[in-house]
């Protein structure tokens, strides 16, 4: 199992890179390493991570009331992935 993330500058949101990114991501793990499970987290204001997580196959799991992430604190959903559930872009 491994925790998963990617982070862009503001000036490239909304040109598809996240989703290529993950997507990317999300296929070595799986293709060249033993990885069954990948998770992250994603605050619930960010839609349009949790759009990109959804695209790449990733389900909401659950949500963290008032959780820290990174140096802040809020509420966040968590996203998995199994190997099983993997298919490619």
């Amino acid at each position: 199992m491994a925790q998963v993330a990617v982070r862009l500058s503001k000036v490239v949101h909304g040109q598809g890179y996240g989703t290529e990114s993950l997507s990317a991501i999300t296929r070595f793990c799986f293709e060249n390493t033993e990885l069954k499970r990948l998770w992250t987290e994603v605050d619930v204001r960010n839609s349009a991570s949790c759009r990109v997580l959804e695209k790449c196959g990733y389900v909401k799991e659950g949500m963290i009331r008032q959780g820290r992430m990174v140096n802040t604190w809020c509420d966040y959903y968590i996203y998995g992935i199994l190997s099983s559930d993997y298919r490619p872009l």
